[in-house]
């Protein structure tokens, strides 16, 4: 693997051992998870996005290397952004809107590039396609994002290492604190409120549980990118016990996700 890959690596197994273990101390939760991941490489993962805590209960479960998807625009201050996305790069994260690019077109051939990198390097790649916090429920996809493996797929001219299909996995998160579900912090909505420069996080309360649950893995093939991120969601809302309300529900999973629709 390139250098840059073997430094990742190496970023996040410090992630795993050092800042993993401080944040459970610090906020009291415990992890556990269900399912296991396929040893099919490259994979995406598709975990829904609920709390800051997301990457940090899927590291803690798992003992792979997972490059994320990320946005540098993150919503909070421009110390906050600045120092986030050092971090997010010197953890292999690929940054979907690179500031310095100064036109869509442009970010978007540096993100399938690098997208196209990781895959190639059999890694696994994980996408927030909610694209921002929803903690209840989820309320929004952005297919664009699978759209990637769509071109992936159709690179038929070019040698591909692992051929056209890449494997995907839904993920979902479930927090629980002291039966009560998902409750915030109060203390972080405090840093948040009156501390200046304090990042916008969203943090569970202290004492929470943490489940991370791996769904089937689904191969995508070509098919139409909409339906088939709105399948995975699906999937990963189920696996969070939380609904799905994205208006545009694929037919053939309209009954599983019944139950969960508010």
């Amino acid at each position: 693997m390139h250098y840059a890959g073997f430094l990742w690596q190496t970023n996040y197994l410090i992630l795993r051992i050092c800042i993993v273990p401080v944040v459970k101390l610090l906020m009291g939760y415990r992890t556990s998870v269900y399912g296991s991941l396929p040893d099919t490489r490259p994979l995406f993962l598709a975990p829904v996005h609920r709390t800051s805590v997301d990457i940090y209960a899927i590291a803690d479960v798992t003992n792979e290397f997972v490059t994320y998807v990320s946005t540098d625009t993150y919503g909070h201050n421009r110390v906050a952004n600045w120092a986030q996305k050092v971090l997010t790069k010197a953890l292999g994260s690929v940054v979907w809107q690179e500031s310095g690019l100064a036109n869509g077109r442009a970010r978007a051939v540096a993100l399938t590039r690098d997208v196209d990198y990781r895959i190639d390097n059999g890694m696994i790649v994980g996408f927030f396609a909610q694209g921002e916090y929803q903690p209840d429920s989820v309320e929004s996809i952005e297919p664009g994002l699978f759209g990637l493996l769509q071109r992936y797929s159709s690179r038929t001219a070019l040698p591909l290492r692992f051929g056209n299909e890449v494997t995907v996995v839904p993920v979902g998160l479930s927090y629980d604190g002291r039966g009560k579900g998902l409750a915030q912090s109060r203390f972080a909505d405090f840093l948040n409120k009156y501390i200046p420069l304090f990042p916008h996080w969203s943090v569970p309360a202290r004492n929470t549980h943490v489940k991370v649950s791996f769904g089937a893995p689904r191969q995508f093939g070509g098919e139409d990118v909409g339906d088939f991120t709105a399948r995975i969601m699906i999937e990963a809302a189920r696996l969070s016990d939380i609904p799905y309300n994205v208006s545009a529900v694929p037919e053939a999973d309209a009954k599983p996700s019944d139950s969960n629709a508010t």
